[in-house]
């Protein structure tokens, strides 16, 4: 995971070092951590003009556009389509979207969000696959499916659960091990892969101390909040309150 980091951040600085020249660069979609990189390398150029869009309001995925010079007719290349599907014989979610669109070898940097909204799911690709999947994406899984390609407000509807836990200590993995109810080994071994990110930056360190309102993110799991911590209990663990968004 640091080698794809640093081949990552590579990448941005090039691609700044084009738009100095004169161009103007279309990102496919990032993810909040990858956004966070980008724009720590684009404030250390102020000449360079960044701007973003996820199509979905409070999307958490993004294409970015990098210029040179301001620009008002902004373009981002994002396609929103709704889903429609008999609910009444078939049932649809989140993971069985995402991974029926995989199945067809679109790449996850093509694909923005996946939302349900008002009892409906709606998702964003770039425009530069549309034709792809026009012609390939009609069933998720058994389910047949319809594409309704859509231009009104769709709000991603970000969902806290809470709940309580005792824990030996405040550690990176003793939490993750809380918040995503896996074993701590596991949660060592995420850590350890790269899979772990901090405020949306890479940790790789388990004994990093977590902080109220710190937000971990753990790839291909979700993301936890800490909350609160509500006390000490008589044998001397801390009763805190995780935040998991679902």
């Amino acid at each position: 995971m640091e080698y794809a980091l640093e081949e990552f951040i590579k990448k941005i600085k090039s691609t700044i070092n084009r738009v100095e020249q004169g161009s103007v660069a279309l990102f496919n979609f990032l993810d909040e951590s990858e956004a966070y990189f980008l724009k720590e390398e684009v404030k250390k150029n102020k000449n360079i003009f960044l701007y973003e869009d996820g199509k979905i309001i409070n999307s958490s995925r993004k294409r970015f556009i990098l210029s040179s010079f301001e620009k008002k007719d902004l373009d981002f290349n994002i396609i929103l389509y709704k889903i429609k599907y008999n609910p009444k014989f078939y049932e649809i979610n989140h993971r069985n979207i995402l991974g029926s669109l995989m199945s067809l070898g679109i790449k996850r940097e093509c694909v923005g969000d996946i939302v349900l909204y008002n009892k409906d799911y709606y998702f964003t690709v770039t425009k530069e696959i549309n034709p792809y999947i026009i012609d390939n994406y009609h069933h998720i899984g058994k389910t047949p499916i319809e594409l309704e390609e859509v231009d009104y407000d769709v709000t991603y509807i970000r969902k806290l659960e809470e709940k309580n836990y005792f824990v030996s200590s405040f550690r990176l993995d003793v939490i993750i091990s809380a918040g995503f109810n896996v074993s701590r080994r596991n949660a060592q071994d995420y850590i350890s892969k790269g899979l772990v990110f901090l405020n949306y930056i890479p940790c790789l360190n388990s004994s990093k101390i977590i902080n109220i309102d710190d937000i971990i993110t753990v790839r291909h799991k979700g993301k936890i909040v800490l909350l609160e911590i509500k006390g000490l209990s008589k044998s001397g663990k801390h009763f805190i309150k995780i935040g998991r968004y679902v």
